[in-house]
């Protein structure tokens, strides 16, 4: 699991079935005291969680493909947990 912050959207006009619904977002990782640490992704939010600012955290790989009801959707990064605070 990784922690970003949400930073924006991409909208999809065509989406596989698995996406309908679901919300893109661009999350820009960073480390725990939230300093930017890698480059921006797409993340898929299939709860629909984060806005923009949202500190969240995410998976990736096979991690981000069971994150959906369904079990599998072709991502790459899934939005799994919104953090309210970090101590």
């Amino acid at each position: 699991m990784k922690l970003g912050i949400v930073i924006g959207n991409v909208w999809a006009s065509k989406k596989t079935p698995e996406l309908i619904g679901c919300r893109l977002s661009i999350v820009q990782p960073v480390s725990s005291d939230l300093k930017e640490n890698d480059l921006p992704l797409v993340a898929a939010d299939p709860l629909n969680l984060a806005t923009g600012g949202d500190i969240v955290v995410y998976v990736t790989s096979t991690d981000a493909t069971q994150a959906f009801d369904s079990g599998f959707a072709p991502v790459n990064a899934a939005i799994v947990e919104l953090v309210e605070e970090i101590s």
